[in-house]
């Protein structure tokens, strides 16, 4: 007769074969895993910096505002490109008020609205 824990040690003991398809089922899910991993981080939807968290889910449209009464208006955006496009075409409008008002007194005969020249 053997020895009855030796027996159950053998009896548990996993075989050379079983070792290899485990090892082998082992590094083709690691190697699966790692392609899952290169795949997402370059994919479509994360580019770089994939590892940081993004708040961003709408356009960058809150600017310190020079007034409280300009919120939510592209003048009020200080020191802003939304700004500077606003005040560049209302000047720009500014300035074709004034080219007709200018082109309107030369056509009229000298006479400005609201008064003569």
């Amino acid at each position: 007769m053997s020895n009855p824990v030796t027996g159950w040690i053998r009896s548990n003991m996993e075989n050379y074969g079983e070792r290899e398809a485990s090892m082998i089922d082992r590094v083709s899910e690691s190697s699966i895993n790692a392609q899952k991993m290169c795949e997402e981080k370059s994919g479509a939807i994360k580019g770089n910096y994939w590892w940081q968290r993004v708040d961003q889910a709408r356009d960058f449209n809150h600017l310190y505002l020079s007034q409280s009464a300009f919120k939510g208006h592209d003048m009020g955006a200080v020191n802003s490109f939304k700004a500077h496009r606003y005040y560049l075409d209302e000047a720009a409008q500014r300035r074709d008020d004034l080219l007709a008002e200018i082109a309107a007194e030369a056509a009229g005969g000298g006479v400005v609205e609201g008064g003569t020249v």
